[in-house]
């Protein structure tokens, strides 16, 4: 009550500070640790705009060449011959070449560099330099997602050669070849830049663009609408503040970022699949997408929906709380007085865990826990900031994931068993889930090079997870761009997770 009065009297005092015409401030949500390319989680604004890979994704998301020129691939997808631009140079004035390409994917692949990154570059047996600018690369296997890995920021082996990665001055001070040098980092406040005149791929429009970290979405909107920002990506219930207002444009833009509630298999009643199966069928997915998402969003039910290997027809669970209750009679479980299903006189109930600074997961959380209560499963919500628990120590918890790039980045790290946190520090797989068949379809899929059969495996594991679910998925997140009416040149494109790719394009924006 006390934030809504808050944005209630900022709004009246209307500030409209006037940001300068060579400056664009952007508020983003997330704020990572270190500004390296190796550490990147899919969350990170910066890293795209500071650093650039071999390939990049336009607004159609057609993969084309960045610091690469060109590229070959032999038939059995085992040889990358890549051949380099020759016109770019570090943010320091040292010239990129193929020594950069070869040192970055050593550091990927090293793994005293603790690099989750490491797992798209297990499979490189040998890298070899031609030339300066001719670089080989030699898989083990084949892996048609390698393209799609190289597009990651390349590091400057000039800078990090000998250096430890983990604990590098360069992390918090970086030297990139992309749109923007880095200037400033105010951890927790802001991070500064300015245009890079030397950037080989387009004329950069806005000298100096200042990346403001704001984790509220009702502080963001406050910032907005009084002018101390240009554009953010807006809650869609703080929406009608901005529309019919001729300083504001609105842009929709679709996304693969999912909502799921993710299972522990550690616990004593969520390791029983018929659980599981029941709590599926227990939430109104629709319901949700209307009544929270007010349309802004779809109903999920796999994490490929989005993608080009979605199956046109595949199994789903949907809302049939008969069916919940039922499959939970038939796993022993009967209810007490009270309506509340037990088993062995210990009654169904865990805790559902959810990041108290996203308030759509402690919503949904809500939601879930209302949704179980009426089958007769009690669950308890717990909101806690993001960093404050681990998520693989919870009963369950409120997640998201998913990516715009290949299908392999946001499912073999996040279902196959070996990606288990509890066995593999850089693993994905907060939940413990282990099937042995979707590791079979998933190392399958990442193996195979032609494209039919990758799909047929990819619907083989939607499947698998259909017949043993490590999530309730729920649904899938448009996003609402809300800047400053004055900006020419944004452009709309499928966003990846917490709506990273919004600012893809960002060397074209300008104001008039």
């Amino acid at each position: 009550m006390l934030r809504f009065w808050v944005f209630i009297l900022v709004l009246f005092i209307n500030l409209q500070a006037k940001i300068p015409k060579d400056t664009l401030i952007i508020a983003v949500e997330n704020e990572i640790s270190r500004i390296n390319p190796a550490y990147s989680e899919d969350h990170d604004v910066l890293i795209n705009l500071i650093f650039s890979g071999l390939v990049y994704f336009d607004q159609d998301m057609n993969l084309k060449p960045d610091l690469a020129k060109s590229w070959k691939i032999s038939e059995n997808g085992l040889v990358y011959d890549i051949f380099l631009r020759d016109d770019v140079f570090w943010h320091d004035g040292i010239k990129f070449s193929a020594q950069d390409v070869k040192f970055s994917i050593d550091a990927f692949k090293n793994s005293k560099n603790n690099s989750p990154l490491y797992v798209n570059f297990d499979n490189v047996k040998k890298i070899q330099i031609i030339n300066p600018y001719h670089i080989k690369i030699t898989l083990d296997k084949s892996y048609p997602a390698f393209l799609d890995a190289l597009s990651i920021g390349i590091l400057p082996k000039h800078l990090l050669e000998n250096k430890d990665l983990n604990t590098a001055h360069f992390n918090e001070h970086p030297i990139g070849t992309g749109a923007y040098k880095f200037v400033e980092w105010k951890k927790g406040e802001y991070v500064k830049l300015q245009a890079n005149d030397k950037f080989y791929r387009a004329k950069v429009k806005t000298p100096k663009l200042i990346i403001k970290h704001i984790f509220d979405p009702l502080i963001a909107s406050i910032e907005l609408k009084n002018g101390t920002i240009d554009a953010a990506l807006i809650d869609n219930s703080l929406l009608n503040i901005f529309k019919n207002n001729p300083k504001f444009k609105i842009l929709r833009e679709k996304s693969v970022d999912y909502r799921a509630l993710m299972f522990n298999l550690n616990n004593e009643f969520l390791k029983d699949v018929r659980v599981r199966k029941a709590l599926n069928y227990a939430v109104d997915r629709e319901s949700i997408v209307k009544n929270l998402l007010h349309g802004y969003g779809t109903v999920a039910f796999h994490p490929l929906q989005n993608s080009w290997a979605n199956p046109k027809h595949f199994n789903f669970f949907n809302y049939d709380a008969l069916k919940a209750e039922k499959l939970l009679l038939n796993a022993g479980f009967t209810k007490n007085k009270d309506g509340i299903f037990q088993k062995n006189r210990k009654e169904l109930k865990f805790q559902i865990y959810a990041m108290s600074n996203d308030p759509l997961r402690v919503s949904l959380a809500g939601i879930l826990q209302s949704e179980f209560r009426k089958i007769g499963v009690l669950t308890q919500v717990i909101s806690k900031p993001a960093g404050s628990f681990d998520y693989s120590k919870t009963d369950s918890f409120v997640i998201g994931w998913g990516s715009p790039f290949d299908p392999d980045f946001h499912t073999f790290r996040v279902f196959e068993s070996s990606q288990d946190s509890d066995l593999n520090e850089q693993g994905w797989n907060f939940g413990h889930y282990h099937n042995k068949k979707v590791d079979d379809f998933l190392f399958k899929a990442r193996n195979t090079f032609n494209i039919n059969e990758r799909k047929k495996y990819y619907k083989d594991f939607i499947d698998a997870l259909y017949d043993d679910p490590p999530f309730i998925f729920l649904v899938y997140l448009d996003f609402a761009l809300v800047y400053d009416a004055e900006i020419k040149g944004i452009e709309s494109r499928i966003l990846g997770h917490h709506g990273v790719g919004f600012t893809s394009n960002i060397y074209d924006w300008s104001k008039q």
